[in-house]
């Protein structure tokens, strides 16, 4: 028999995969990263890109990521190199975009994405939050079938 928890960090993965899929169609030149907590870490698990990424972000490190964990909230983050969260990973990264994606009360998922050599715009941060909040919707019919 399978382990409930085994099975949905599985499924959480798979998830998470088909929107980095998504996200790297609609932003070809960005990085792209989907982030699962694993306790007091959040873990790379899917990633669209040919940069570097920091496999795991331990909440004692902070960044970005955890500051979208925390408040809940989308994190724009116009220039990287004025936020004292920013992890850098890659110099040529300019800005960043973290959108958590919250399931019973918690933050499982952030979509991570970043862009090299230049400023997002409002359409490609509105389609992270849509990406993001896609993924909320498909958590919560699992958990509330109609």
């Amino acid at each position: 028999m399978r382990d409930p928890v085994d099975e949905r960090r599985e499924h959480l993965i798979e998830l998470c995969e088909r929107a980095v899929e998504r996200l790297a169609d609609a932003l070809p030149d960005a990085e792209i990263g989907g982030l699962l907590r694993v306790g007091d870490a959040f873990r790379h698990v899917a990633h669209a890109g040919s940069r570097r990424v920091i496999y795991e972000v331990p909440r004692e490190q902070g960044g970005v990521v955890w500051r979208a964990a925390r408040t809940g909230e989308a994190q724009l983050v116009e220039d990287v190199r004025g936020d004292p969260d920013y992890l850098a990973s890659d110099a040529e990264v300019r800005s960043e975009i973290a959108a958590p994606v919250r399931a019973d009360d918690e933050v499982p998922l952030v979509l991570d994405v970043e862009f090299p050599g230049r400023v997002f715009g409002p359409d490609e941060a509105e389609r992270v939050r849509s990406e993001a909040a896609r993924l909320e919707r498909e958590l919560e019919r699992e958990h509330y079938p109609s």
